[in-house]
């Protein structure tokens, strides 16, 4: 039987159209040809898609189920850059010689193959593939690439910013945006030459897109919706050509993005904002949530902030070392609470034999002077002995009484360099300590700003200031990275 070999796209055949010609020719289909997608749908669930040889004369795009043109449908295979699985002769077949102590290998992890590879969800309908086929048989075709729709690769790889509608025609907004519309009069803005100016007045081809409504109020949510650090992007494959940035978006909007041009960085982020951020151009790091009640930051000059809308907990089984080589702040809003044990006694089970059973001693060993300041009043309680050394004891009440218990034993006292004076002269009045103070600015203003999650009649958060005693103050998002030195 004769061989043709057919590769003009303008001439494809068909397996349902060569059946209606009886025996005949056989036709191989030599060489790529463009498709475009039906269905997604496979009941394997190996990707297989059911794809139109694009020469046929039906608009795929609103394809019914019982399309009357679904004759013309081909199943051809999915295919990855990476993909596989373990050698099936290392497989263990069910009856094998089982290895001492084990039964039934062929259900375990080592009887069986591993699979791996890259797996992407196949195009939806009405998207164009690169189809070949093996041999050229047509029952044995196989995607070996997509093609993206014209001008629809703005979202891709980051849902990049760019100008969207307002009740203002004259102002302009940026936000995280879809696609433009092409159903809508919009389209007839399209200019495919124009770039976006270096003021972002412009939009990338002159068109507006709807905001990309989900991420936006992820970004919002956080306190990120004006940061062009942390929350807005340039990250777009229509941003310059050819592009600089490298990455993928799912159909959900999670992305992973890879951009070497305006902010490089590398970007892990879900639909509502959670990321995981590494910024290559400013040199930080930077972690969030998705309803950004916790964050984490490592900046270029090595400042980490952490701010959390719950508490932070931090645990060790064996020691934690905190130590600042200038001035460690600590401050509360309301109790500070320190407390030690026995080793033996009100411990997890996991640590009590770590150590020998000691008494858990509180030590402070200081350089300068201990100043202690109470507005109610001060108790000392001691289970045993109480001492007191110095070489000058000054006590005064200021106001009110001063009482001294009378021992249950012997009461002692005694000057051995000279004598004790009971009812004078005047003695030396103590010294009082007065407090830390708050950080304030030259004008003696409160100096840090906290972000509330309040907004005002401009959709703005609003803000208050805080006395504190610290240098650095993290706040929800938007943080105004601050510090009083």
């Amino acid at each position: 039987m004769a061989t043709h070999k057919q590769s003009s796209i303008s001439k494809i055949r068909h397996p349902a159209q060569e059946r209606l010609r009886g025996i005949g020719d056989v036709f191989t289909y030599d060489g790529i040809y463009e498709a475009v997608v039906v269905s997604a749908k496979d009941v394997q669930k190996n990707g297989r898609l059911k794809v139109r040889l694009a020469n046929t004369n039906s608009n795929v795009n609103f394809i019914e189920e019982n399309d009357p043109q679904s004759y013309l449908d081909i199943t051809v295979q999915w295919s990855s850059p990476f993909a596989g699985t373990t050698n099936l002769k290392d497989t263990i077949a069910t009856g094998d010689p089982t290895a001492p102590g084990q039964e039934d290998p062929d259900k375990t992890f080592n009887g069986t193959q591993k699979s791996y590879g890259m797996w992407m969800v196949p195009p939806d309908a009405g998207n164009k593939v690169l189809v070949m086929f093996i041999n050229g048989d047509i029952a044995r075709g196989v995607v070996i690439g997509c093609m993206y729709q014209s001008f629809m690769n703005h979202m891709v790889p980051g849902i990049a910013r760019s100008k969207t509608f307002t009740a203002n025609e004259g102002e302009t907004l940026e936000v995280p945006v879809a696609e433009y519309n092409k159903a809508s009069d919009e389209a007839d803005n399209i200019d495919w030459k124009t770039n976006r100016d270096e003021t972002g007045q412009t939009p990338t081809d002159n068109v507006r897109r709807p905001s990309h409504t989900p991420h936006f109020n992820g970004l919002k949510e956080q306190g990120l919706e004006q940061d062009k650090t942390r929350g807005l992007t340039s990250s777009s494959a229509r941003r310059e050509s050819p592009s600089q940035v490298y990455g993928i978006l799912t159909p959900g909007a999670n992305q992973f993005v890879m951009d070497d041009s305006d902010q490089q960085l590398i970007r892990l982020r879900t639909k509502s904002g959670a990321q995981i951020l590494l910024d290559e151009t400013n040199g930080n790091v930077y972690i969030i949530n998705k309803k950004g009640t916790g964050w984490v930051e490592i900046d270029d000059s090595g400042k980490i902030d952490v701010w959390a809308n719950d508490s932070i907990s931090i645990r060790s089984h064996k020691d934690i070392n905190l130590r600042a080589d200038r001035d460690l702040n600590i401050e509360s809003g309301r109790n500070i609470n320190v407390k030690t044990h026995q080793t033996t006694n009100n411990q997890p089970s996991d640590t009590t034999n770590m150590l020998t059973a000691v008494n858990g001693a509180f030590n402070l060993d200081i350089a300068g002077a201990l100043n202690i300041k109470t507005v109610d009043a001060t108790t000392l309680t001691s289970g045993k002995e109480f001492y007191l050394t110095a070489t000058s004891n000054n006590l005064t009440s200021t106001t009110g009484d001063t009482n001294i218990l009378t021992s249950a034993g012997n009461h002692v006292e005694s000057t051995p360099a000279g004598v004790i004076h009971m009812n004078g002269p005047t003695a030396t009045t103590a010294s009082t300590f007065d407090g830390l103070s708050v950080k304030v600015n030259d004008e003696g203003n409160l100096y840090f700003t906290n972000t509330l999650y309040t907004r005002n009649s401009d959709g703005n958060r609003e803000t208050e200031k805080v006395g504190t005693i610290l240098t650095r103050f993290p706040t929800r998002e938007p943080f105004a990275r601050e510090t009083f030195e």
